[in-house]
């Protein structure tokens, strides 16, 4: 069993270099994920890419890669172009370089359906090293290319049924179980929110109220019934002599809240966030805010 997994984990990256290296640059489709609420300092500036102007000229950004478009990750990199222009630290630009970057590749990886189709079937198949027919085989890429297909056509998963894990692959514990037997109807339960689920993010950083002081909260939530994923939760809060500071990661849910009091020197942030992994082929969403103020 260790060698097919090692073999299958081979495969995996040997086909994410072959993408990278076939796939830049080519038009793409236009999908979706889930997306924040209209309005609420949201601006879409292309497909599947929008983002916040924060305090202290700070950017919120989220993403849905399977709506990226080659025009739209151009006007992005134009866009990240200008705050790296403004950035004063090099710790700034590195992180907007990164983001165009990382832009590139996920619309390299969505842009043909098939080629979508192949990295979460490698994915899937490496979260599930199984002995399996060439018939299940068959039904799990069908299986996925109905997935993608949704997305692509701009389907929001909150508009569609939470997935239900089947009792056959429950665990007493709430965890989950699959096996050779039981991996047909893991197909068939899959559905876009078992792959591509809608998360709840809330980040604040405020002034307290009672007394001088800052704090800061942050909250990050998923359905229990998809396949995989990590939620992160990061605050900070100092005022005066005080500080305080919270990291929380795990799966479905996590949180944190910082608070200090005291006065001069105010500060606080929260970072909410959540990310989904097959091979390279990520989805994030970023939630984030901060304060210098004391009262």
């Amino acid at each position: 069993m260790r060698r097919r997994v090692v073999k299958m984990r081979a495969l995996i990256w040997l086909a994410f270099l072959l993408l990278l290296l076939s796939g830049c640059g080519t038009p793409g489709s236009e999908p979706q994920t889930s997306p924040p609420p209209q309005g609420d300092g949201w601006v879409e500036l292309a497909p599947g890419i929008r983002y916040k102007m924060m305090e202290e000229g700070r950017v919120s950004l989220d993403y849905n890669p399977p709506l990226f478009t080659a025009e739209g990750v151009a006007k992005f990199e134009k866009f990240a172009q200008e705050q790296m222009g403004k950035a004063i630290k090099d710790e700034e630009k590195k992180y907007w370089e990164e983001e165009v970057v990382w832009a590139k590749r996920q619309h390299a990886l969505w842009a043909s359906e098939e080629m979508a189709v192949m990295v979460l079937e490698f994915a899937t198949l490496s979260r599930f090293p199984l002995p399996l027919s060439d018939a299940d085989r068959q039904a799990l890429r069908a299986k996925l290319r109905e997935i993608v297909r949704l997305m692509k056509q701009g389907t929001d998963p909150k508009s569609l049924p939470k997935p239900d894990l089947p009792p056959q692959l429950r665990t007493p514990d709430g965890g989950m179980v699959v096996g050779p037997d039981t991996f047909p109807i893991l197909v068939q339960s899959l559905t876009p929110q078992s792959l591509f689920p809608s998360c709840s993010l809330a980040a604040s950083a405020m002034p307290t109220t009672a007394s001088p002081g800052a704090k800061a909260y942050a909250f990050a939530e998923c359905g229990d019934a998809v396949i995989w994923g990590s939620t992160e939760a990061h605050t900070f809060a100092a005022a005066g002599n005080d500080t305080n500071s919270c990291h929380d990661s795990g799966w479905p849910a996590s949180g944190c809240i910082s608070v200090a009091y005291g006065n001069p020197g105010c500060r606080s942030s929260a970072y909410a966030g959540y990310f989904y992994s097959f091979s390279d082929l990520r989805l994030v969403s970023r939630r984030l805010a901060s304060n210098s103020r004391c009262q």
